[in-house]
């Protein structure tokens, strides 16, 4: 399979062409969101699943401090939700409308669990994509790990390169790596 670009663009066709395919079973609601909106929240049932056309919005998770940490910044034409589909069905990250409105369409969740029964190149690549969001992840914690492990010993070299990689990730992992290189200052 390709790579995660080429995995979200036929996501996203697969999604549009399922819309088109299954109108009588999947009712998608289009709407529009305002900056600052919260589209989906963290820990709440995934009942929907989210298509962005226009706009822009920032992937947050919050942990102990309850501050959200912004994972990624993504724009229109992405998949929105889709991990809450599979496992607990709570989803992962709070989802916020940035500095402009957005254009979305919604599909329920159940409606589109149904669908994906009769199209399995649609619930394959959905599970590959999520599967690649997952590996993603991992490399990410094994990253941390690695600063982490580099503070600690006092490892310039390795905590160099680590923060190295962590920065290219943007966003409040890359503040994680300015505090790890805070740690042997």
């Amino acid at each position: 399979m390709g790579g995660i670009e080429t995995q979200r663009s036929i996501v996203r066709e697969r999604m549009k062409l399922l819309l088109a395919a299954h109108d009588s079973e999947i009712v998608p609601v289009e709407f529009r969101a305002e900056p600052g909106e919260l589209l989906l929240r963290q820990g709440a049932p995934a009942e929907r699943v989210l298509l962005l056309t226009e706009g822009t919005v920032a992937i947050q998770v919050r942990q102990s401090d309850g501050q959200p940490h912004t994972l990624a910044i993504v724009e229109a034409e992405e998949l929105l939700g889709e991990m809450g589909l599979f496992g607990n069905g709570v989803h992962s990250a709070d989802v916020q409308v940035l500095d402009a409105p957005a254009q979305l369409i919604a599909v329920d969740s159940d409606q589109l669990l149904k669908a994906m029964l009769f199209d399995a190149d649609l619930s394959i690549e959905l599970l590959d994509l999520i599967s690649q969001r997952c590996l993603q992840g991992n490399e990410l914690v094994g990253l941390l790990l690695d600063g982490i492990k580099a503070a600690h010993s006092g490892d310039q070299a390795l905590l160099q390169q680590t923060c190295k990689a962590l920065r290219h990730r943007g966003h409040s992992i890359a503040t994680a790596a300015d505090q790890l290189e805070g740690l042997l200052r």
